[in-house]
């Protein structure tokens, strides 16, 4: 929808076919139907992180602001950065840019289940599976990812793309909950609790993110979990053997509840909370220095005979990861067409003149926190008004 508006706004005369009944169905899941459309902060990008800091330096994250700005769009910004509409409800985001489609004249095809896609001297040819054709001198894919389940795009989407003469990364699931060895901590499903999360790999650290974290009876979600999705599953790929590793001293601490992703290893807990519960052993007993500390249930797995042995768990506790929830349960999509074949200034192919691409359906993905979106709108602008050129 950015890049249709884009190219008609530039003077183009554009047709965005629609697979789906409406426009608009994932963009409505975004932010819990909030729409966290953009982040303030330092840009967290995977994949080809270095094609995303190209496109930003085409098209900024507060160019992105200034155009939502421009068609009528009122944005909120939170404590920690993150940009939603005003009204927090991605309702508003895609009511407005279908009203500014339908102003600028942009003709939406809905029910268009594309099948077939044809180029021949700067022509394009596009046919739906009930057999209507669509004829256009320039071509923007924006199928999106294959994560969300019924949200998502479908494999023969990149097949559009590969038939073109284009290349797809491994494509997996991002932003996704972690399938962990319980045993007995599955009896802490349906808990949510602040902490740390480091992610091992044979024991070594690999990356770690802070907020909350959610058991489950598969193993472990919350973003900050989420977060981790795609080092795990390279680790898992390599065949070696990632490890969760849960610091819960934000649960006691709360001075240390952080919500993002941490460069390094955050500073040893182990020695502030072996204090906190000697002193609380003084004061109340050993048996009931977790009282009131942290919830019943993870006190009653907590080994309680020797403090420095409770301190080590509270900031310690390992879960051997077995995999990453299938793609349905992921927010985003790893891997898409290689940015090898796309030139990031214009989002134009690199192979095939006239043809572009924007969004989640080439090998870009961010962290949580308005990211994905954000260069979702970013790549969308740059390829509608390269396209209307």
């Amino acid at each position: 929808m950015a890049a249709a508006l884009a190219a008609a706004e530039a003077g183009a005369q554009v047709t965005l076919l629609e697979r789906r009944p409406k426009p608009g169905k994932k963009l409505l899941a975004t932010g819990n139907g909030r729409c966290n459309l953009a982040h303030r902060g330092e840009p967290v990008y995977f994949g080809d992180a270095a094609f995303a800091r190209k496109v930003f330096t085409v098209c900024p994250p507060e160019s992105v602001m200034a155009q939502l700005d421009t068609w009528g769009l009122p944005l909120y910004t939170d404590p920690e950065g993150r940009v939603y509409p005003a009204t927090q409800q991605a309702s508003s985001v895609l009511s407005l840019l279908t009203a500014r489609m339908a102003e600028r004249g942009v003709r939406l095809v809905t029910d268009a289940d594309v099948e077939a896609v044809t180029g021949e001297e700067g022509r394009w040819t596009v046919r739906t599976a009930d057999g209507r054709a669509f004829s256009a001198e320039r071509l923007i894919l924006a199928t999106g990812g294959l994560a969300g389940g019924g949200l998502g795009n479908r494999p023969q989407d990149y097949a559009l793309a590969e038939g073109l003469g284009h290349h797809l990364t491994p494509t997996f699931g991002g932003l996704a909950p972690l399938e962990a060895e319980l045993g007995k901590f599955r009896r802490l499903s349906g808990l949510r609790l602040p902490a740390r999360v480091r992610l091992l790999c044979d024991g070594k650290w690999v990356a770690a993110s802070s907020g909350e974290v959610l058991f489950t009876d598969y193993g472990v979600s919350g973003i900050c979990v989420m977060q981790l999705a795609r080092d795990a599953q390279e680790c898992l790929e390599r065949g070696r053997s990632p490890e969760l590793e849960l610091d819960f001293s934000p649960v006691y601490f709360p001075e240390e509840r952080v919500y993002a992703r941490e460069a390094e290893p955050a500073a040893d807990a182990y020695g502030r909370t072996a204090a906190l519960l000697f002193e609380r052993e003084r004061r109340f007993g050993r048996a009931a220095m977790l009282t009131g500390l942290v919830p019943d249930a993870l006190a009653a797995l907590c080994p309680v005979k020797d403090v420095r042995e409770t301190a080590a768990f509270l900031t310690g506790l390992r879960l051997r990861v077995k995999g990453v929830r299938p793609m349905q349960y992921a927010q985003v999509t790893c891997g898409g067409i290689d940015t090898a074949e796309i030139e990031p200034a214009t989002m134009a192919s690199r192979l095939r003149p006239g043809l572009h691409f924007a969004g989640e359906v080439v090998n870009v993905d961010g962290d949580c926190g308005g990211y994905n979106l954000q260069f979702a709108f970013a790549t969308g602008l740059i390829a509608g008004r390269s396209a209307a050129e």
